[in-house]
């Protein structure tokens, strides 16, 4: 007998996944343990395997598929299955035999019960007869108090139809007052103000959300559940697209995979964070220099020396003296979660997307153990090896396009993160020294920076403070050395 095996939460809360590879066909024999399917779950690639030892019967999704929690994924026969059908046909013998026993002894009391339901019969017949008379005077009694009851009834149904007509006519703005009076009655709904915020945006009433937070508070998660469920979308979202093909031809694509996950992020991140950014340039000139006659060294003892190692390391150094930055926010208990370990993201472009693994210990590590650690990790990452653990724990994050072109970009937070470092590409500029009586011009590297920040956490000066610090580090690479 065919049993089923349905997709479970994949971990943390989770309840989709896109189906990357199945590794069974029908017909094939599993063992408990082995591995039947790979899915992809916020960008990382996860196996799923089999607990149960028997022969695939059906398959019953392909490549490609979105599977949520409880979703059935294969029909199966366990290896047990013959032995467990004699159990049940010897169980089912067993209770056939027992049904008949049942039986026959209901037949036994039914005979006799008919015995002493013939004579409560008799006697049944003759209190009928003696009752019969007192109904019929009964009865005429009544006949007269209901002719009387439908006159009034008669009266009253029409009174009834009158005062419907006179309501109808008017509008119904007593309910409506009485509605609103009792909203504003109501205690207020424990929430932070970037809960609320959200509420109105996605058109959720709070009173209504059955909350999940401590001491009865309404989270974030719980007004996204309620929005989903009924509440108003984004604006845009629900406008209906016009048909593109009536201008010319066209193709439409799923919105798969990482890219999806990169929606769902992004879009959360811009609609709960109040993004600023400060934005600047550093003079890496002499870092350049430094990372020319080190490359090679480096290179053969851990991987490629690039300039995006020597800014995390000053990134770590300014998080050290602004703390702030190295934060996540608490909303739901109104604290600021101060993080005393130093592990920076790093996005990294493949061809299924952006991933944003983590590199750990920044702080710890020295220049060739950190271009080892960033090398191994990129090749991973374009090479779909990494787990989902490998892109948690970020404390702030660093995205590079610059080498692909750029003087500016406004990259967005990576939640739970309150800041990202976006750099642009680094180019031979002139720049002028001295003032306006006594100057010359000088050619020098300059490197874009834009530091994004949550205004809710951090201000502008903060943020002016932090990237000052952080040029500090960059222009001045001797030092750099000391610091790190």
């Amino acid at each position: 007998m065919s049993e089923e095996f349905k997709f479970s939460d994949p971990g943390e809360g989770l309840q989709e996944a896109e189906v990357l590879e199945i590794h069974v066909a029908e017909g094939d024999h599993v063992n408990d343990g082995d591995t039947v399917l790979t899915v992809e779950t916020d960008k990382a690639a996860t196996d799923v395997s089999a607990p149960f030892s028997g022969t695939i019967e059906k398959v019953h999704l392909k490549t490609g598929d979105v599977v949520r929690v409880d979703d059935l994924l294969f029909s199966y026969v366990p290896d047990d299955g013959d032995d467990e059908e004699d159990t049940d046909s010897g169980e089912q013998g067993e209770k056939d035999e027992e049904d008949k026993k049942d039986e026959k002894d209901q037949e036994e009391e039914t005979s006799e019960s008919d015995d002493e339901n013939q004579s409560s019969k008799e006697s049944t017949r003759e209190s009928s007869e003696e009752s019969a008379e007192d109904e019929k005077a009964e009865e005429s009694d009544q006949e007269a108090a209901s002719d009387e009851d439908e006159e009034q009834g008669d009266r009253q149904e029409k009174d009834d139809e009158g005062e419907k007509k006179r309501q109808e006519k008017q509008p119904d703005k007593t309910d409506k007052k009485t509605a609103r009076k009792a909203k504003r009655d109501q205690p207020p709904v424990p929430a932070a103000p970037s809960t609320r915020r959200l509420a109105r945006e996605r058109g959720v009433d709070l009173h209504d959300i059955e909350p999940s937070g401590p001491q009865g508070r309404v989270t974030t998660e719980d007004v996204e559940a309620a929005a989903k469920e009924g509440g108003r979308q984004p604006p845009g979202s629900g406008k209906a697209l016009p048909d593109f093909s009536q201008w010319g031809d066209t193709e439409r694509v799923a919105i798969r995979s990482v890219r999806r996950v990169t929606a769902e992020r992004m879009t959360q991140s811009w609609t709960q964070i109040p993004h600023v950014y400060h934005q600047d340039v550093a003079d890496v000139t002499e870092l350049e220099r430094f990372r020319h006659d080190y490359e090679a060294s480096a290179q053969e003892n851990g991987g490629k020396f690039t300039l995006t190692i020597l800014v995390m390391k000053a990134m770590v150094f300014a998080l050290k003296q602004f703390p702030h930055f190295n934060a996540s926010l608490d909303n739901e208990n109104q604290e600021i979660v101060l993080k005393r370990y130093f592990h920076v993201g790093l996005a990294v472009a493949t061809e299924r997307g952006l991933l944003v693994p983590v590199i750990r210990d920044v702080d710890k590590k020295n220049l060739i153990e950190l271009t080892e650690a960033v090398s191994t990790t990129v090749e991973r990452a374009r090479n779909g090896e990494l787990g989902r653990e490998d892109m948690e724990g970020g404390c702030m994050t660093l995205t590079n396009p610059g080498p692909l072109g750029g003087t500016a970009l406004t990259p967005l937070i990576n939640l739970p993160e309150v800041a990202i470092l976006g750099l642009g590409q680094a180019r031979l500029e002139p720049v002028v020294h001295g003032d306006l009586d006594n100057y010359e011009v000088k050619p020098r590297l300059l490197l874009p920076l834009s530091l994004g920040f949550d205004h809710r956490v951090n201000d502008g000066a903060d943020a002016a403070n932090f990237v000052t610090t952080l040029i500090g580090a960059l222009e001045d690479p001797q030092s750099l050395l000391l610091k790190i």
